[in-house]
This record gives C-alpha cells, sequence and structure tokens, in this order.
C-alpha cells in the first residue's frame, strides 16, 4: 500500500509541476502602477463630464418633449375614444328605436295580410255565390225553355199522328 501512496503522490506532484509551467509560459500583462498617468488621466474623465451632464440633460428634455408630445397624442386619442363611444351610445339607441319601429311595423304588417286574406276569402265567397246563382238561373231558364220545346214536340207529333190517323179513315 505504500507503494501506491508514493505512486499516488509522484503523479499529484507531476501534475502540479506540469500545470506550472504551462502558467509561466504564458505572458500575462504585468500591472502597472504609474500614479501620474492615473491622475492624468482621472483628471480628463472628470474634465469630460460636463460634457456628458449636457447631453444627458438635453437627451432628458428630448425624452420630455417627447413624452409631452406622446402625451398630448394620447388626451387626442381619448377625447376622440370619448366621441366614438357617445356616437356608438347613439347608435346603440337609434338601433333599439328602429328595432321597436321594426316589430310594430311586422305587427302591422300581419294584420295587414290577416285583413287581405280575409277580403280575398269573402271576394271568392261572394263569387262563388254569384256563379251559383248565375248556374241555377241558366238552369232554370234552360229547363222552362226546354218545357216549351218539349210541349210544342208533343203537340207537333200528336197533330201528325193525328193527321195520320185521320188520313187512315
Amino acid at each position: 500500500m505504500n507503494n501506491r501512496a508514493t505512486r499516488n503522490m509522484i503523479k499529484l506532484l507531476g501534475s502540479a509541476l506540469l500545470l506550472l509551467g504551462i502558467s509561466f509560459t504564458y505572458d500575462i500583462p504585468a500591472a502597472k502602477a504609474n500614479f501620474f498617468t492615473d491622475l492624468y488621466n482621472g483628471l480628463q474623465s472628470f474634465s469630460e463630464l460636463p460634457g456628458e451632464v449636457n447631453k444627458l440633460q438635453e437627451s432628458y428634455q428630448q425624452t420630455a418633449e417627447e413624452l409631452q408630445k406622446t402625451k398630448d397624442e394620447l388626451g387626442t386619442a381619448v377625447d376622440e375614444l370619448g366621441q366614438t363611444k357617445d356616437q356608438l351610445d347613439q347608435s346603440l339607441q337609434q338601433m333599439a328605436t328602429y328595432q321597436a319601429q321594426n316589430a310594430a311595423l311586422q305587427e302591422q304588417n300581419r294584420q295587414l295580410s290577416q285583413v287581405v286574406d280575409e277580403l280575398k276569402n269573402d271576394r271568392t265567397a261572394r263569387e262563388n255565390y254569384y256563379n251559383r246563382i248565375k248556374v241555377t238561373v241558366i238552369t232554370g231558364l234552360a229547363l222552362i225553355l226546354g218545357y216549351f220545346l218539349l210541349i210544342r214536340l208533343l203537340r207537333f207529333t200528336m197533330r201528325h199522328r193525328s193527321r195520320r190517323s185521320d188520313r187512315l179513315r
């Protein structure tokens, strides 16, 4: 077991040395400790701050103006929406009125249709009655005419027979 432990220890030490060797081969940038350069860069950044503040203020003003425009447009849109809502309410009221009128007109139309149907039925009944009267009158006249014709025919045949019988005597 001791052999194994030493082998593992050697492997671990070899890996550590290999890792240390690789890390030295790559260049790592060195830290600069130049105080004056840092101070100059800091002062330069500080002197540029008012310009950036002015840019930020201008950007803020533009954003505020755009926000005001958007707010005005939104107010206009809300007003138009209110007008549209009022128009919609009026349209709904008119539609309800039209529906009530339509229902009343439909009822009136139904009643008128009933009256027209009743008048048509009365007319057809009257026409049927007149036709029956016509048929009755024509039949009566035909019967009377037929009666007279039959009587004449009977007289004629009776005379004709009586003449014949007179001749034979």
